[in-house]
């Protein structure tokens, strides 16, 4: 994948990414103040979705990024031939 196809796919992914993790937020904070008093299973399947699509979106990130990962992270750096 070209780098510019990379960069755009992850200016999708990112911000994709913040929205499943606020939204899983809300869904936690909405149960705090009213699934305790009442029985709601809609405010768990929202969180457990929004978690799922976190996790999904997170999986591709670290795939488009995982040239990166390998030099920062394991230190191994590519190399130049020619």
């Amino acid at each position: 994948m070209k780098a510019t196809s990379k960069n755009k796919t992850l200016r999708i992914i990112v911000p994709l990414m913040f929205i499943a993790i606020l939204i899983n937020q809300i869904a936690i904070y909405l149960y705090e103040i009213f699934g305790k008093s009442q029985n709601n299973e809609t405010l768990t399947e929202i969180h457990a979705f929004a978690g799922l699509c976190f996790i999904i979106l997170a999986i591709i990130h670290l795939i488009l990024n995982w040239s990166w990962v390998k030099s920062q992270v394991f230190g191994i750096k590519k190399t130049k031939q020619g």
